[in-house]
């Protein structure tokens, strides 16, 4: 008989030998390492929150679906939302036990809105009938892109042009775009010291390694404007932003005021490669900039691009969270594309959060998901 159950301590690194038959490329140090991530260093987290749920043949595990609760703001207060990651079950048992864990993460009581993130056109379907509400990032629907090695030309051409799939017969209109643009990057790409005309000795970029509180006053703004999003306490951004056991290098770039060393912004970045040693995509994730200043975002583009080649990247892909940003890489970058990648948000089923889902209509998820 298949048993569900709530993760034990004593399922942790039976979870860890599991888990990489689901995830070919990764290993159990990988997974332990992963589970003190999502739990032991998660400042959101509590022994009353699940950690997730297994599915047990005797003593054999066949399935897994993990639970990541992370501080979410609510029209201003702070609740608990629970993302879920890593869902895989064993191919015998595929289908009825599977949605037997979907339902265990959906049914749990600590948290108060549930996020989950799917490219898959089946899991969209299944998150379609749980009344999840679709979000599609960037809001833009558009990526700047800019190549950092020219000499990879086999990877750059199979990443902008294809980005995560074979495009379909409606895609080939977008698909004869990004050969002009990518004719016209090869040719004609600006050099990184020429990407902008604003003083820069006035900002000076550089590669971050925390967050402390005075990354505060430049979020603020951006979380007035939201009636819901992801909290951006000092606790939660360092969880988010420099936490280990992820499958890409993320990076973090501040920009500060020369004359006394204030934060006027940051970038944060993934560094996403198919191989270890392999050319890879330095891709934005999100960003906060004082007052939109075209300044600080040369000086972060910049920096940026830096950065990327020092890792070994040969694509920096950006997006425009705003008028003025949308401004400066449209003026900037010679290559475009159009980029859609999806988030998925549902409020508990409760009288309280029903009444709030009907108040709080206004979103602003970031393609920053909780570690997973």
């Amino acid at each position: 008989m298949i048993k569900l159950r709530e993760v034990e301590d004593k399922d942790l690194l039976p979870l860890a030998e599991f888990l990489p038959r689901g995830f070919p490329f990764t290993t159990k140090e990988f997974w332990l390492a992963r589970f003190a991530m999502w739990w032991t260093s998660n400042p959101a987290y509590t022994p009353q929150i699940p950690r997730g749920w297994v599915l047990e043949n005797d003593s054999a595990l066949l399935g897994f679906i993990g639970n990541i609760p992370v501080k979410f703001l609510v029209g201003g207060k702070e609740r608990i939302a629970a993302a879920s990651s890593s869902w895989y079950v064993d191919p015998s048992v595929r289908g009825m036990p599977s949605l037997r864990l979907f339902n265990e993460f959906i049914k749990q009581k600590n948290a108060s809105l549930f996020l989950f993130k799917a490219e898959d056109e089946e899991l969209k379907k299944i998150l379609s009938r749980y009344h999840f509400k679709e979000y599609i990032l960037p809001r833009s629907k558009k990526e700047y892109v800019y190549i950092l090695n020219k000499k990879n030309v086999d990877f750059i051409l199979l990443k902008f042009l294809f980005s995560k799939q074979i495009p379909k017969i409606a895609d080939l209109p977008e698909l004869y775009k990004r050969f002009w643009f990518l004719f016209l990057g090869y040719l004609f790409q600006r050099r990184a010291a020429r990407l902008s005309a604003f003083n820069r000795e006035v900002y000076t970029s550089s590669f971050c390694t925390s967050c402390d509180d005075g990354f505060l006053p430049i979020i603020e703004p951006f979380l007035k404007s939201c009636d819901g999003a992801l909290s951006r306490d000092a606790g939660t951004l360092n969880w988010l932003y420099f936490s280990g056991a992820r499958w890409f290098k993320r990076v973090v770039i501040q920009c500060r005021r020369s004359r006394d060393n204030t934060l006027a912004g940051f970038m944060v970045f993934d560094i996403e490669r198919t191989k270890p040693t392999g050319p890879g995509n330095m891709r934005l994730m999100e960003m906060f900039i004082e007052d939109d200043n075209p300044a600080v975002i040369a000086s972060l583009t910049s920096c940026a691009i830096e950065t990327g080649k020092k890792n070994k990247s040969a694509l920096l892909v950006v997006f425009a969270n705003s008028e003025e940003t949308e401004w400066y890489f449209k003026k900037t970058f010679l290559m475009s594309r159009a980029a859609r990648h999806y988030r998925y948000r549902k409020f508990a089923d409760t009288p309280e959060m029903r009444s709030i889902s009907e108040e709080y209509g206004t979103a602003c998820p970031s393609l920053i998901y909780p570690p997973q």
